[in-house]
């Protein structure tokens, strides 16, 4: 791991762990502001620590925010304040169960994170939380999985998420179905919703809560378009993303968009299998230090495009990440979800139709 990146990895270990330590006993106004820029610490170094590190610092403030309510017994605003910031925890280690490939445990903290970020009335935060649930749901059903982010724009509004569902969300699940029309017009939609919000919404490459980086959008209508074989369209998206991305440290975000282009010079009418080797390549020796299993997986996925395309695949780096995939993550026991009647598990909350009306995320009734 490199300096910074082992730096920051302690830096937010450390933190976070200080927050758990924390008493219960003291102001709950000012464990709420440390609580809170705990959790922003761990977001904006999301991209550069390594998961495991990340996962376990996450644990105490998941912990905290929690169960600091009952202590003192808060209600109305303070109470909602915290159901809010525990929503917030909740959302961002779903995200790091789903990077490492612990999607039972990512699926049922999305459900929670959802459920209670409605709940204190944050739409845009809950419909972040579904768009990580339908991106789960897409591999099974990319159906259900439009059914969700339907029901995420709905509560988004007009926010940076609302683009990020367009954008990551819809796009893919039109690409599972080789759906070309709906890409392109998933594509022209998120990138309306962008050109209404301000510099403050686009925040930082990579992960986040509440804003949606223009490098992240391009990235993602670029996957989608070379999905449904659109290549030549996907290029400028990706020119773009690597010039937002470049000199920004993100190394998450890096190692996306290398892989991005590696699977963009195989689709091309004429494929290039040198230049994807050289992106992949890349990408795998920036995340010796922030190993995952999603980008183990696609590694493969892109290798097999290049043994179909150019009758040869990427064996070497196949077989440098084939570790990430085998690593000992136990994932915690959540709350069991209901079915949908597609036969794919529905998330908490939204009741996913066959026909007729949408389905809805129903705002449980909590005594504050």
């Amino acid at each position: 791991m490199s300096e910074v990146s082992n730096r920051r990895s302690v830096l937010v270990a450390t933190g976070l762990a200080a927050v758990g330590s924390m008493s219960l006993g003291g102001d709950a106004s000012g464990l709420h502001d440390a609580c809170a820029a705990a959790l922003n610490a761990a977001v904006d170094a999301y991209e550069t620590t390594d998961l495991s590190a990340t996962a376990a610092a996450l644990v105490p403030l998941e912990r905290t925010s929690r169960t600091v309510p009952g202590e003192h017994r808060l209600r109305g605003r303070a109470a909602l304040d915290w159901m809010r910031l525990h929503a917030a925890v909740t959302t961002a280690a779903a995200a790091v169960a789903y990077d490492r490939g612990q999607h039972t445990d990512a699926a049922a903290r999305a459900d929670r994170a959802a459920t209670l970020a409605r709940a204190a009335g944050d739409g845009p935060l809950a419909a972040r939380a579904l768009a990580l649930r339908a991106r789960m749901v897409r591999p099974h059903s990319p159906a259900v999985a439009l059914q969700i982010a339907g029901v995420a724009a709905r509560i988004a509004g007009i926010s940076p998420t609302r683009a990020l569902i367009a954008g990551k969300v819809v796009t893919s699940a039109c690409a599972a179905t080789g759906d070309t029309p709906g890409v392109r017009d998933a594509v022209a939609r998120a990138w309306q919703t962008m050109e209404r919000l301000g510099d403050d919404d686009f925040g930082s490459p990579g992960f986040a809560l509440e804003t949606y980086s223009p490098a992240d959008l391009a990235l993602a209508c670029a996957e989608a378009l070379t999905t449904v074989g659109a290549a030549d369209e996907a290029t400028p998206h990706l020119e773009r993303a690597e010039t937002l991305i470049a000199g920004s440290g993100r190394t998450g975000m890096v190692v996306s968009v290398r892989m991005a282009q590696a699977r963009a010079a195989l689709a091309r009418e004429i494929p290039d299998r040198e230049e994807a080797a050289s992106y992949a390549g890349q990408a795998v020796a920036l995340s010796a230090a922030r190993p995952a299993q999603w980008l183990a997986r696609l590694v493969r996925d892109v290798s097999d495009l290049a043994d179909l395309r150019t009758g040869q695949g990427l064996d070497d780096l196949v077989d440098a990440t084939t570790p990430w995939l085998h690593e000992s993550w136990e994932a915690e026991s959540g709350p069991q979800r209901p079915a949908a009647r597609f036969g794919v598990p529905g998330p908490i909350g939204v009741m996913v139709q066959r026909a007729g009306g949408p389905p809805t995320v129903p705002v449980p009734r909590l005594a504050l």
